[in-house]
Formats: structure tokens, sequence, C-alpha cells
């Protein structure tokens, strides 16, 4: 019977730091301010960007978006989005099985 409580014990050791390894790593995507390669958890995608991106819209890490001085939500900056005026390139989704794809069934063929 002790066998098996130490057992479990490693089980449960091993699922909990999988766990963690998955939630504090996450996806690298570049900052379109600062480049930097950031956590995709940790950024946020400028609204017009997103509407004519969609998964794909440029990210921005939460340094570059929060800076009291030049940070991307101060009242008076420009808010499009910096990557689409640099040219950067668009991110690709995480996997093709899960982007979805909108059909619009009203048209008429």
């Amino acid at each position: 019977m002790r066998k098996n409580k130490t057992k479990m014990r490693k089980i449960r050791k091993n699922k909990q730091t999988r766990k963690n390894r998955r939630m504090l790593g996450g996806n690298k995507v570049q900052c379109c301010i600062c480049e930097r390669r950031v956590s995709e958890r940790n950024t946020l995608n400028p609204s017009a960007c997103l509407m004519k991106n969609g998964s794909k819209a440029h990210r921005i890490c939460s340094d570059c978006w929060w800076d009291s001085e030049n940070g991307f939500a101060r009242e008076g900056a420009n808010h499009e989005c910096p990557g689409c005026k640099k040219g950067l390139p668009l991110l690709k989704p995480k996997s093709a099985s899960k982007v979805s794809e909108v059909v619009d069934l009203t048209l008429d063929s």
C-alpha cells in the first residue's frame, strides 16, 4: 500500500508541473512597438488591426501599451496599429484546426 501512495504522489506532482509550465510559458509573439519576443498572455491587440485581420492581428506588449510617456493607450496618442504602419508580417494562427471560418449562408449564389 505504501508503494501506491508514493506512486500517486509522483503522478500528481508531474501533472502539476506540466500544467504550470503550460501556464507560465505560453506562445511567444513579437511586440510590434519594441519588437521584443514576449508571452502571448502579456500582450494586447490594437482594435483596428484586430477587426481588419482577425486572429492574425499584431500584438503590443503590456509595457509598451501602458507606458506613461510613449504608451499606446495614452489619451493623445495615435491609435492606429504600429505593426501595420511598419509593414510587419501578421502573426500565424496557432493551428489550422482552431481557426474557424465564417460562411455567410444568406448570400444567393
